[in-house]
């Protein structure tokens, strides 16, 4: 004997329930490659601004340097104390 095969057929309802899953599954694959990629844009822009972090970093430790260079230059020829930054007034402490 053969097997017999029975043809049946979802109800309208259970088919918008089936297209409606696999839609929202195909949504959310979607909506994770894009988080995925947005998290690679903006890891990229995390290193690039830690590489220009360290640069401005280094550009402060030369800049202090040159200061400390100027204070020792100036505190030679006009021994301690502090210069007013707007008039290039200078107060001497003895």
């Amino acid at each position: 004997m053969g097997k017999i095969k029975y043809m049946s057929q979802l109800t309208p309802e259970e088919l918008q329930s089936v297209k409606d899953l696999q839609s929202k599954y195909n949504q959310t694959v979607f909506e994770i490659g894009v988080a995925e990629t947005q998290i690679l844009t903006f890891e990229k822009q995390i290193a690039k601004l830690r590489d220009d972090k360290a640069g401005l970093v280094k550009d402060l430790e030369t800049i202090e340097q040159k200061e400390a260079a100027l204070v020792a230059t100036l505190q030679t020829v006009y021994g301690n104390g502090a210069i007013n930054p707007e008039t290039g007034e200078i107060t001497t402490t003895q």
